[in-house]
């Protein structure tokens, strides 16, 4: 069962999100080729003290970053370090906030410089996924109904998700 949200909580909970949305639109004018994870993780954590976040990822279990930068085929909670993002590459960079006592957290994936055409497919069938998902995500709903229609339009498209992911 999808718990809903009074509208008092959801505009308490808004400041986190915009805060993870800047985050990314700002990041996104750093990614080319060359530019290192580290250097993003870097900004990205300076950039939410200058908008009166706070990091959430440093610290929990024992991360040892403020995002999560997973390249090309790590799927999730990739460390950053010095590695330069070449052309080709896609990045998904993972962020959470804390505001206010709630938390934004997002997840997002870039294009660095030219992609390859597999690549290209995988970010449009992924979107549609998203909004697919978005789309079943309905009063009275359940979180299967979300999954699968995630799942079913990812197969039909040649994908599979992933089924186990350990944090």
């Amino acid at each position: 069962m999808i718990i809903l949200k009074s509208p008092r909580e959801i505009e308490e909970m808004k400041p986190a999100s915009q805060i993870v949305a800047d985050c990314y639109r700002e990041v996104a004018k750093l990614i080319k080729p060359g530019i290192t994870t580290r250097e993003i993780n870097d900004f990205v954590a300076r950039h939410i003290t200058k908008l009166g976040g706070k990091q959430f990822t440093k610290g929990y279990n024992g991360f040892p970053a403020e995002t999560c930068t997973s390249v090309n085929d790590v799927v999730a909670h990739g460390i950053p370090s010095n590695r330069a993002l070449m052309d080709g590459d896609l990045l998904k960079l993972d962020i959470v906030v804390e505001y206010g006592g709630w938390f934004g957290d997002s997840c997002w994936c870039y294009a660095v410089g030219n992609i390859r055409p597999e690549a290209q497919k995988l970010m449009k069938v992924t979107q549609e996924c998203l909004d697919l998902g978005i789309a079943r995500a309905l009063p009275g709903g359940r979180l299967g109904d979300i999954t699968s229609a995630i799942q079913q339009h990812a197969e039909a498209n040649g994908f599979s998700v992933v089924r186990d992911l350990l944090a």
